[in-house]
């Protein structure tokens, strides 16, 4: 299961710093996770291609970083382990041509393998 942040809801324009409306989208991600037994979660980072490729790389990583922290306090008490990454503007969901390209780059997506289904229901997981 992925979930795609947009960076433009979670941190101001070439930050690191959560915004105030970020831990409740963050939330909603972790009410998905909670009910998963050991999970790993998986949180990169990404960036557009403005400004140099290093400074894209180090900034993805930062985000990265500061939504694993939120998880991490959210999921305070239960078997989860992070993997967290910056990748800088590589891969791109969209061209870098225009902003609405450069604006679906620049996003968190949080991962992780879904065995219990949150609503109750069969997920297949274990068909033969």
């Amino acid at each position: 299961m992925t979930f795609d942040l947009q960076a433009e809801v979670l941190f101001a324009k070439d930050s690191a710093r959560l915004s105030n409306s970020a831990r409740s989208r963050i939330a909603a991600v972790t009410r998905e996770i909670e009910p998963q037994p050991g999970t790993e979660v998986r949180v990169y980072g990404f960036t557009d291609n403005l400004g140099t490729s290093s400074h894209g790389d180090i900034l993805s990583r930062q985000r990265a970083v500061a939504v694993q922290g939120v998880l991490a306090e959210e999921l305070h008490g239960t078997t989860v382990t992070f993997d967290a990454r910056g990748f800088g503007e590589r891969p791109p969901m969209a061209p870098n041509a225009s902003e609405a390209g450069r604006q679906q780059n620049r996003r968190v997506e949080i991962s992780f393998s879904r065995t219990v289904d949150t609503q109750g229901l069969f997920d297949g997981a274990d068909t033969p």
